[in-house]
């Protein structure tokens, strides 16, 4: 009994230190450089933000921009200075125009063909048994007229 509340207190103890340095590593960085390191794709990590990567790059990264953020750079000074280096695919929310323009727009104008094709497609598959109901009901409705009307002129020759 007493080793498993050793035990208990040993996990519990490491849990707990694992928290306070995690925590602390993050405290060195500022909110301001935690938010830029968000804005940022880390370059060698394939989804993860900068803020997100254990990377040595990302910890480089976020070393650089804390660095820039001291120095009183403004935001866009910083993202500038990792388009730069890296190009625009390191940002998170690339810009919306150019060629990105054309990437933002392509989902909703392959969501509008798609929209229009279905629409085409059902309108001609439901006029088309309309019609051929039609021109059969007419049909009929001649065959009944002509029945009708040749025992009329027997009737009216008798």
């Amino acid at each position: 009994m007493k080793r498993r509340r050793s035990l208990s207190v040993l996990f519990a103890a490491l849990a707990v230190l694992g928290v306070v340095m995690s925590a602390s590593a993050q405290d060195v960085y500022s909110p301001r450089t935690l938010e830029l390191s968000r804005r940022l794709h880390c370059p060698v990590c394939a989804g993860q933000s900068v803020a997100d990567s254990n990377s040595e790059l990302a910890r480089q990264i976020r070393g650089i921009i804390e660095e820039k953020v001291q120095a009183g750079e403004s935001d866009q000074q910083i993202l500038d200075y990792f388009v730069a280096r890296y190009g625009v695919s390191i940002l998170a929310d690339p810009p919306k125009s150019g060629i990105g323009l054309g990437l933002w727009w392509m989902p909703v104008a392959v969501v509008l063909v798609g929209a229009a094709v279905v629409v085409t497609y059902l309108r001609e598959r439901t006029r088309l048994p309309v019609t051929a109901a039609v021109d059969d009901h007419d049909e009929e409705l001649d065959a009944i007229a002509r029945d009708v009307l040749s025992h009329g002129n027997e009737a009216a020759s008798r």
